[in-house]
C-alpha cells in the first residue's frame, strides 16, 4: 500500500491537491501499522473457536472507546497535542488497534492455556496447514468474489433508491401514469447493465479475478464462482430495482417476505447442492435463490399493477361522489 499509494488514490480520480495530499498521508500512516488490523481478527477466532465471543467482544469495545476518545484529541489539537487533522486520524486508529492487540496477546498469555505447549519456532504442521488452506481457499474465493459483484448490487442499490423516492413522491401526488412509466423504464435500464455484468463475470472471469488476487488456486476456484454468480446478477438487478418500487408505494412485505424466505432456503441449498457438487454447490445455491428472487418479486409486482389498474393510469370512479336522484 505504500509503494503503490500514489497509484491506489489516483484510482478514484479526487480533484484537489490538497485531498490527494491528506489521503496518501493516511494510507502511509495506517500501512505502517497494518499488523495490528490483521492480529486482532486471527485472535478473535481463537477465542471464538474456544466457545468465548465475550473476551473479545469487551477488548474490542475498549479499542473502540480508546479510537473515539482519541479521535478528537489529536485531529483537533485538544489539550497538550498539537492540530494533526487527517494524520492524527490515522494515528489515533492505529494506536487503537495496538490497544486491541496488546490486551489480546495479555489475555492470551497470562489468563488462559490457548498457547501452552505451543513453540513458534518449531516446524510448521503441514496437515494442519492443509486444513486451513482448504477451509481458507473458499472463504478467499468468495470474500474477492463478493468484492467483485458489489458492483452489480451496488449500482442496483442505487437504482432501487432512486426508484423508491421517485415512486414514493408520484405515489403522494397520484400520479399513477409516472409510476408506470418510471418503474419499466428504471427495469429496462437496470437490464441492460444486470447483462452486461452478466457477460462480464461469465465469459471474462480470469482477468477480473486476478486483478485482486495472484493465487492460482484461488483463481481457478474464483473462475468457477464468477460464472455461476454471473448468471443471476440479471436477477439480482431487477429484484433490488422491483423492491425499491415496493418501497416506493408503502408495499414492504413482498420484498421482506421474498428476501428473507429465499435467503433462508440457500443454506438448506447449498448443503443439498454440495452433495453432488462440492463446492459449486454453494455457489449454485445463493446464485439460484437470486434468480427465484427477481423473478418472483418482479412477477409479483406485475400482478400488483393488473390488481391496481390505477397504477397503469385509468382513472376510477369515485362511487362515494356519486349523487343518486330519486323521486320524491
Amino acid at each position: 500500500m505504500i509503494i503503490f499509494r500514489k497509484q491506489l488514490i489516483g484510482f478514484f480520480n479526487i480533484n484537489g491537491e490538497d485531498i490527494v495530499s491528506r489521503a496518501i498521508s493516511y494510507i502511509v500512516i495506517v500501512s505502517a501499522g497494518m499488523i495490528f488490523f490483521f492480529l486482532p481478527p486471527v485472535l478473535t477466532a481463537i477465542f471464538n473457536g474456544h466457545g468465548d465471543s465475550r473476551t473479545p467482544f469487551r477488548i474490542n469495545v475498549v479499542g473502540l472507546i480508546v479510537n473515539i476518545i482519541l479521535d478528537p484529541i489529536l485531529i483537533f489539537g485538544l489539550g497538550p497535542f498539537p492540530r494533526m487533522g487527517v494524520q492524527g486520524a490515522a494515528i489515533a486508529t492505529i494506536f487503537a488497534q495496538f490497544v486491541v492487540t496488546a490486551i489480546f496477546i495479555y489475555v492470551i498469555t497470562k489468563k488462559t492455556d490457548y498457547f501452552d505447549g505451543v513453540n513458534f519456532l518449531q516446524k510448521p504442521d503441514w496437515l494442519h496447514m492443509r486444513k486451513i488452506v482448504k477451509f481458507g481457499l473458499p472463504i478467499a474465493v468468495q470474500s474477492v468474489g463478493s468484492q467483485i459483484e458489489s458492483i452489480t448490487w451496488m449500482t442496483a442499490g442505487g437504482f432501487q433508491t432512486a426508484l423508491s423516492a421517485f415512486v414514493g413522491q408520484n405515489f403522494g401526488a397520484k400520479k399513477w401514469d409516472r409510476i408506470y412509466k418510471g418503474y419499466f423504464i428504471a427495469l429496462a435500464i437496470i437490464s441492460i447493465i444486470g447483462t452486461i455484468t452478466s457477460c462480464l463475470l461469465i465469459f471474462f472471469p480470469s482477468p477480473i479475478f486476478s486483478i485482486f488476487i495472484s493465487e492460482k488456486a484461488v483463481i481457478k476456484d474464483g473462475i468457477v464462482y464468477l460464472r455461476i454468480l454471473g448468471i443471476s446478477q440479471l436477477f439480482m438487478c431487477i429484484e433490488m430495482t422491483t423492491a425499491g418500487a415496493f418501497n416506493g408505494l408503502g408495499r414492504t412485505m413482498p420484498p421482506s417476505i421474498v428476501g428473507i424466505v429465499l435467503n433462508m432456503l440457500r443454506i438448506p441449498g447449498a448443503l443439498l447442492l454440495s452433495m453432488f457438487l462440492g463446492l459449486s454447490g454453494v455457489w449454485w445455491s445463493i446464485s439460484i435463490s437470486s434468480i427465484l428472487k427477481g423473478l418472483i418479486l418482479t412477477s409479483w409486482f406485475i400482478i400488483f399493477l393488473k390488481i391496481h389498474p390505477e397504477i397503469r393510469g385509468m382513472k376510477l370512479i369515485d362511487f362515494s361522489k356519486l349523487k343518486v336522484k330519486t323521486d320524491n
